[in-house]
């Protein structure tokens, strides 16, 4: 996986925009689930954020081009069964630091939050995608595409768990 593709997921992953205004949880490190449950959630977001971004960079007839929508949706068919996992991620980097804006969040009924999430997610992704690093992404998720969904956020978190990444700090597994 490039460097560039993990930080963008790491991007996702994180839900940054959310979390930026308040202080991050005093949590030591975060669930391998919920970080697989939000690569997976994110996945269709980062898609569609290379796509909107690498347009001009990326062939007419690459993997985005020709296959980007057919790999997002596959991924858009787990959305809701990882948007809890997605969610408890959300909160942990919040924290109880944030007062009122945790609250303010977490009062939000879904069909509100998730969109609110997913346009951050697209904002925070494309600003991070920097033109040289698309044809990267494109090969990332070309080198992904073939694994089953869950298998793909299960290595992302993974990854971030056997690098030591901080951002996101992801647990190890206890038998690790």
């Amino acid at each position: 996986m490039s460097r560039n593709f993990g930080r963008l997921a790491g991007a996702a992953v994180a839900l940054a925009a959310l979390a930026q205004p308040v202080a991050a949880s005093a949590q030591a490190c975060l669930p391998q689930e919920d970080v697989s449950d939000a690569v997976i959630y994110a996945m269709p977001l980062i898609t569609q954020a290379a796509q909107t971004r690498c347009a001009q960079e990326l062939a007419d007839d690459g993997y985005l081009a020709a296959s980007g929508a057919a790999f997002a949706d596959r991924y858009v068919s787990l959305q809701d069964n990882a948007w809890p996992g997605a969610m408890r991620l959300l909160s942990q980097f919040a924290g109880d630091d944030a007062g009122s804006s945790v609250e303010l969040i977490q009062s939000l009924p879904e069909t509100a939050l998730r969109p609110f999430v997913d346009a951050i997610i697209m904002q925070k992704v494309s600003a991070e995608i920097k033109p040289k690093d698309c044809t990267k992404i494109e090969r990332g998720m070309e080198l992904l595409a073939p694994l089953p969904p869950q298998n793909t956020g299960d290595l992302v978190s993974f990854l971030f768990a056997m690098t030591d990444a901080k951002q996101p700090n992801v647990c190890k597994l206890d038998s690790e």
